[in-house]
């Protein structure tokens, strides 16, 4: 029988339940707020594509005269305040947004939801937006290349997650994000990355990862 999917937006203490599922998140999340704190600039606007409940824009410290978009399908119980929320398909806002000074986008474990023609196109928005000078952050989960690395990994992966969730929970979970999750292989992220701008890894724990991406001169459009 196939797993109804997780539904993130029901999961109440949402922030808590992210702390303990992405082991180090904290860090991630303070590394990317100071990033973005760096390069909003006024008079320019910050998206966050997935922004769930908008914890992040609610903790960026604000810039005078930047307007701050979350975008997520659904409104999720915990909305934060201290943005502009817009419900809508990623594509439909990234196009909406094309033409405007975007200073900062952020992607947080986004990504990996999307089927593989739906994130094509997401990575070619993104590339129109780094070629203009708009500062990208990313962060995915990722399968290592080293099968028993990979295995070895999931399983102190697990261990961490037992502090907060019973096994019971952890299997559930599991089972219903097989159905909606698409990871890649590192290689395969790096080389997606690459093709649209110049990545810096900023952070992984386990096999998370965290990149910057901006603009690079030389590279080919992505797919192409």
């Amino acid at each position: 029988m196939k797993a109804d999917y997780f539904d993130f937006s029901k999961v109440k203490n949402f922030e808590k339940h992210i702390e303990l599922s992405i082991p180090n998140f904290l860090t991630l999340d303070n590394i990317f707020l100071a990033v973005c704190k760096q390069f909003a600039h006024p008079e320019s606007t910050v998206i966050d594509l997935g922004c769930s409940t908008g914890r992040f824009l609610n903790k960026l410290p604000k810039t005078e005269g930047t307007r701050y978009v979350g975008v997520d399908t659904v409104k999720f119980e915990e909305q934060k305040k201290g943005f502009i929320f817009e419900q809508n398909d990623i594509e439909v806002a990234l196009d909406d947004y094309k033409e405007e000074n975007v200073s900062v986008i952020v992607g947080m474990f986004m990504l990996q939801f999307l089927g593989s023609a739906k994130r094509k196109r997401v990575l070619n928005q993104l590339k129109h937006y780094i070629d203009r000078g708009t500062q990208v952050l990313l962060s995915e989960k990722v399968y290592l290349s080293d099968s028993q690395l990979q295995t070895l990994i999931h399983r102190l992966h697990i261990q961490e997650k037992r502090k907060g969730f019973t096994d019971k929970e952890i299997l559930d979970k599991d089972d219903q994000l097989s159905v909606s999750m698409y990871c890649k292989s590192e290689h395969e992220l790096d080389v997606e990355l690459n093709n649209i701008g110049f990545p810096t890894k900023v952070w992984q724990s386990y096999n998370f990862m965290g990149y910057v991406v901006n603009k690079h001169q030389g590279r080919a459009g992505y797919g192409k």
